[in-house]
């Protein structure tokens, strides 16, 4: 693992062994959907669910009415959303490991990549406080059977589905982020990775935010370039553009000097993109992920 994805790793398992104090004892291997972070806010009778403006809401727990700035049932929901999710990006990383193997179409190798990308970039956030979630309908119906608050017709008549959310004072409050939560997602994951680099006078780390910064490399318009506008890309042509990716992904040490030797200067919507953000980002979520249930198995023994 390169340097820079050990600084992410690091820096999410310090936000996580945090989290691990407050919450106590969780049973990694016992995760369902029932330990999520979404099926807590609709269903925990200890967490309150306050509409605070016509876009955003809040959730938080309360101690003798008054709002608990560790909140044990936030931290434990926090925490098993994360082991889940990084559970899901290893998955999409080995299926696109054994896809690479069976010489598929690069197209849809590049699709896959992407969404392995995708789902790291959702933990990378995750725990450094820009928390991603959507409702379907009835979630929402079942948000508004448990909400409250003097904005609650404002908020439930906007039709909003899409979120981000963040600690403040002991609550996680959540703000609507309209109908594009990839490009929000991508979006909030440059600000995380500058927050975590900042210190850091590492030229690599430079060109990780050089090309999250620019629009010409957007993972997301990568991923619709291929997998919707460009249906010649499944086949030769695809092949010829995006014959250095395929050389990248699965390999995160070359995907790593790929991106130093070219100095962060790649070309508009280059493919390789998708191999240097998934092999760092996947590579530092599965890190994260280990170490802190290591941290879950010391607390268990002591």
């Amino acid at each position: 693992m390169n340097r820079c994805a050990e600084v992410l790793a690091t820096a999410c398992t310090s936000k996580l062994a945090s989290l691990i104090r407050v919450a106590g004892g969780i049973e990694f291997d016992k995760l369902t959907f029932n330990s999520s972070l979404k099926y807590a806010i609709l269903n925990d009778p200890s967490l309150v669910v306050r509409i605070s403006a016509s876009s955003s809401f809040e959730v938080f727990e309360l101690a003798g009415g008054i709002v608990r700035n560790d909140s044990p049932a936030l931290a434990a929901a926090r925490v098993s959303d994360f082991f889940m999710g990084a559970q899901r990006v290893k998955c999409q990383y080995d299926t696109l490991v054994n896809m690479k193997n069976s010489s598929p179409s690069t197209a849809w190798l590049l699709v896959t990549a992407y969404y392995c990308a995708f789902f790291a970039c959702i933990e990378l956030n995750k725990i450094n406080d820009k928390s991603s979630t959507s409702f379907t309908k009835r979630e929402l119906d079942m948000l508004a059977a448990k909400a409250a608050g003097d904005h609650y017709s404002a908020f439930f008549g906007a039709g909003h589905t899409n979120f981000v959310g963040r600690i403040h004072a002991g609550k996680l409050v959540f703000e609507a982020v309209g109908t594009r939560p990839h490009v929000a997602a991508w979006q909030n994951a440059l600000y995380v990775i500058r927050n975590i680099f900042n210190g850091y006078d590492w030229v690599d780390a430079k060109y990780y935010i050089s090309v999250m910064e620019k629009e010409i490399y957007s993972p997301s318009a990568i991923r619709n370039e291929w997998n919707y506008k460009r249906v010649d890309y499944y086949g030769p042509i695809g092949e010829t553009r995006a014959s250095d990716f395929k050389k990248l992904v699965g390999n995160p040490k070359a995907a790593h000097l790929f991106l130093c030797q070219r100095r962060g200067l790649l070309c508009d919507l280059d493919p390789c993109v998708i191999a240097v953000l998934c092999e760092t980002l996947a590579g530092a979520i599965g890190q994260a992920s280990q170490r802190s249930k290591q941290i879950l198995k010391s607390l268990a023994s002591n």
